[in-house]
């Protein structure tokens, strides 16, 4: 990231690359954007004269557009001052699914993003558009993939190997628990109300997403067994962690892609 001074603002003037995640009017000229950074983290900014059809800002409000911004940052806004374009994700909108993923991806993302937030949860979220975008794979996986990698960059991280409470082998039968932070064994799952047991194959396929890039969940092949199991899987940690109620989680889970 960098950070100017230029003649003309009393302030400083910052470089990022950033992704559109939502967009509104404002006003009769303006437009206010929130923008997922590589540096500054999850942030809103306003474009001046956007709403305008020969604005050079206009391409800067377009949802899931990607580029390098300059960004002036003002008492409660920063305000986009320049803007290079690199790419825009406009496959997603042609499908309801991918484009319902992607919403996830941004409300999860908003969940546990704050100003300042390293780069490692944008590099996760600006992959994931990718995914959508070339459309190499199930977007209903990368749900899975994002979810597990979102747990994992906040300290969050499910045990998948061993008993969480006792350490003990779980070769006799596995159970999970969100509240136990993982799996269980067919002892220790009796002191957790929230525990369900599930299939080794489900600790497996859990364990290679939260260990691969997204690119690499196209060679998967999954059982619809084994898919229920890491739905209520992930769906348990996000409710324990990070929030009961994810909006588009639940419209991923009925298939009512509209949004």
């Amino acid at each position: 990231m960098m950070r100017l001074k230029m003649k003309g603002y009393g302030g400083s003037l910052y470089r990022v690359n950033a992704i559109v995640v939502k967009a509104y009017s404002f006003g009769e000229n303006d437009r206010i954007v929130t923008l997922f950074t590589d540096r500054l983290g999850i942030i809103q900014a306003i474009a001046k004269g956007a709403r305008k059809i020969k604005s050079h800002l206009l391409s800067a409000t377009v949802p899931f557009s990607e580029g390098s911004y300059l960004l002036y940052k003002g008492r409660s806004l920063y305000t986009i001052t320049q803007f290079d374009f690199e790419e825009t994700h406009n496959k997603i909108a042609r499908d309801m699914e991918c484009l319902t993923c992607a919403e996830y991806l941004v409300e999860l993302s908003m969940k546990v993003g704050t100003e300042y937030t390293d780069d490692r949860l944008y590099m996760l979220f600006k992959d994931g558009l990718k995914y959508l975008d070339n459309g190499i794979g199930e977007p209903e996986l990368l749900v899975y993939a994002f979810s597990l990698w979102i747990m994992k960059l906040n300290g969050l991280k499910p045990n998948l190997i061993s008993c969480t409470q006792c350490y003990s082998s779980v070769d006799d039968g596995i159970w999970f628990s969100a509240e136990a932070g993982g799996v269980l064994c067919s002892k220790c799952h009796l002191n957790y109300a929230d525990s369900f047991r599930i299939d080794r194959s489900t600790i497996s396929v859990c364990r290679y997403m939260e260990e691969h890039q997204f690119s690499f969940l196209s060679h998967l092949n999954i059982l619809k067994r084994t898919r229920v199991e890491i739905d209520k899987v992930i769906k348990s940690l996000i409710r324990y962690y990070i929030d009961p109620d994810i909006r588009t989680l639940e419209l991923l889970s009925t298939g009512e892609y509209t949004l």
